[in-house]
């Protein structure tokens, strides 16, 4: 397998920043684009952007691909946890929220696009993961405007792998369930109640499976990924 460049939107911590350790590890080329700096030792390039910025994100992500000879997959982490009911932050808090969830999936997608097809067509496959949660797929207690965000971006996956089918980029939606980073964490939310809580998912958990999903054959396609704790179940 050649070396390839895999962007992370949204690498600096948790999951996005596995991810990067993976692919480094196994000798490709990582490219974490974040607001901060990566908050570990990571043998990858860093660029720094606010991707719920368009004119930011065309600016330093087309500087991006002209530094680069190829492109071949977009790992999307990037993104906020928010916990609570509707009636718990102000109309503004959520539309933020919700702007910032959604346009960190469309965004870094939109403008890495022809640089993925191009791949595509030149390289015969490239993918894009969009890591998701269940909450987009099922109600819990005090996620209303989270599960709404996250049923954007899963839907926003399925969409575009439809769309990118026949370009040869292969797109693929993660839905998690609990997975224990600093971010999670810090919002208390009721899951850490559950019985599960104690067995979570790790960030390296959720990097093994996309590395796995990245290195499949051109022809093979795991567009659509489940993947919760054990005793977690579905919900």
């Amino acid at each position: 397998m050649s070396k390839r460049t895999i962007v992370i939107a949204g690498g600096a911590h948790g999951i996005g920043l596995a991810v990067a350790r993976a692919a480094a590890a196994q000798g490709d080329e990582a490219v974490i684009v974040d607001r901060v700096p990566p908050s570990g030792t990571v043998d990858a390039r860093f660029v720094r952007v606010d991707l719920s910025s368009a004119r930011q994100a065309d600016e330093a992500l087309g500087s991006l691909v002209k530094s680069e000879d190829r492109i071949d997959a977009l790992v999307v982490a990037a993104g906020r946890a928010a916990n609570g009911a509707l009636g718990d932050r102000s109309a503004h808090e959520w539309s933020e929220h919700l702007s910032n969830d959604v346009l960190s999936v469309v965004v870094p997608a939109r403008v890495l696009l022809p640089a993925l097809i191009q791949t595509g067509r030149d390289y015969g496959v490239a993918d894009i993961v969009v890591v998701g949660s269940i909450a987009g797929d099922t109600a819990f207690k005090n996620a209303v405007v989270y599960g709404a965000g996250s049923a954007a971006r899963n839907s926003f996956g399925e969409q575009l792998r439809v769309e990118l089918r026949h370009e040869n980029v292969r797109v693929r939606s993660i839905h998690l369930g609990y997975v224990r980073t600093r971010a999670i964490e810090a919002i208390k939310p009721t899951v850490l109640e559950s019985p599960f809580a104690d067995t979570p998912l790790t960030p390296e958990d959720v990097s093994a499976v996309i590395m796995h999903a990245l290195d499949q054959p051109a022809h093979v396609s795991t567009h659509d990924i489940v993947l919760v704790p054990t005793l977690q179940g579905w919900a």
